[in-house]
């Protein structure tokens, strides 16, 4: 259960309106006992992050009256498994996954901070599986190996720093994924180098879309600058488009989501496209989907990936989940089990394989 303390402001002079502040304690622990096989290599291990991102945050509000709010958002990964995080100093929590301030308007809010990318969220939002675990869209999206961060996606495919960025059509203060009505949300994160420096970590994206009662969809672009992957010129640019919609029927929320993403380099546009639902069932749901990349190299080179699972609700905060999933690569490329935050399977992309996994999910 959320944790949350409620300070009235004791109104330090005639003018100014009360202001209420909220801060709330969040998280998820997700733990899975996993086994992955893929190119003749086997692993079994317990793993992190297999139905949701494992984390923990803080989040706040301060109404400052007249259709303003301050809010700030702090969030770290969590590797449910060892308790570690994936900051850069061994594992520590750090808060990598979101650190930001900003004020709400009545024309729209405004943020400053770290957070996930404009074009990330189309990823999550129409995929079954939440980005998470064996069945995660992430392995053929922006996943490792050939699609990876490593080459033709860069760093800022997940997570950009020192951005800012301007919203509308969204609850002042929530991720970025939960617009009603027409929303968008435009983003630029700066660089940091030195003039004349190569501008690596440079990102100019935005997403837009329209969500009502059953409907949901959106587009997003960008262009990024990462290290030098395919030559050793370093601030490449990249380029990202991607767009998704889903419809919830009732007997099943259907959903659809592709794009690209591509460098100026020959050979490096990969072209992503796949389907998929959730099927609601008692006390549980069903989701499933089926994925398709390729490369415009000569090889035509790519992956297709097939994935089922089962996720029941023992109470509103607590899940158990069981999934698999086969991933089969082609002309040589190395797509893996890339999973979501901390949920890889460590196997060196490659071949063909299945990923399975069964699990514990717990929200507070």
């Amino acid at each position: 259960m959320n944790k949350t303390f409620i300070a009235l402001a004791l109104g330090l002079s005639a003018t100014a309106a009360t202001a209420q502040s909220a801060v709330t304690i969040f998280g998820v622990v997700d733990v899975d006992a996993a086994r992955y096989k893929l190119n003749g290599v086997s692993k079994a291990l317990v793993g992190s992050s297999g139905h949701l991102p494992s984390l923990l945050g803080f989040h706040g509000t301060e109404d400052l009256g007249g259709g303003y709010i301050a809010g700030f958002w702090l969030e770290s990964t969590l590797l449910g498994d060892t308790g570690g995080g994936l900051g850069a100093a061994g594992g520590a929590l750090t808060f990598n996954r979101r650190s930001t301030v900003g004020l709400a308007t009545p024309w729209g809010e405004v943020r400053m901070g770290r957070e996930n990318a404009a074009t990330f969220w189309n990823h999550i939002v129409y995929d079954p599986f939440n980005g998470s675990g064996p069945g995660s869209a992430l392995n053929t999206t922006i996943g490792s190996g050939g699609n990876g961060s490593a080459s033709a996606n860069p760093p800022s495919a997940v997570s950009v720093g020192n951005s800012v960025s301007y919203r509308w059509g969204y609850a002042p203060n929530s991720q970025s994924y939960l617009g009603r009505g027409f929303f968008g949300h435009v983003m630029h994160a700066f660089s940091e180098t030195s003039a004349g420096a190569p501008a690596v970590g440079r990102y100019t994206g935005a997403r837009v879309g329209y969500a009502k009662e059953r409907f949901h969809g959106a587009v997003a672009y960008a262009v990024s600058r990462g290290p030098g992957s395919y030559n050793a010129a370093p601030g490449l640019r990249h380029q990202e488009f991607n767009l998704g919609a889903s419809y919830d029927f009732g007997f099943a929320r259907l959903m659809a989501h592709g794009g690209f993403n591509k460098t100026d380099v020959a050979d490096t546009r990969y072209t992503h496209w796949g389907v998929g639902a959730v099927i609601p069932v008692g006390a549980g749901k069903i989701p499933v989907s089926y994925r398709r990349v390729s490369r415009d190299n000569a090889a035509g080179s790519g992956a297709r990936q097939l994935a089922v699972g089962y996720v029941h609700a023992l109470s509103k905060r607590t899940s158990v989940y069981t999934t698999i999933s086969r991933l089969e690569n082609r002309g040589g490329d190395t797509f893996t089990f890339r999973g979501g935050n901390g949920g890889t399977s460590g196997l060196a992309g490659g071949g063909s394989g299945t990923g399975y996994d069964i699990g514990i999910t717990h929200r507070f």
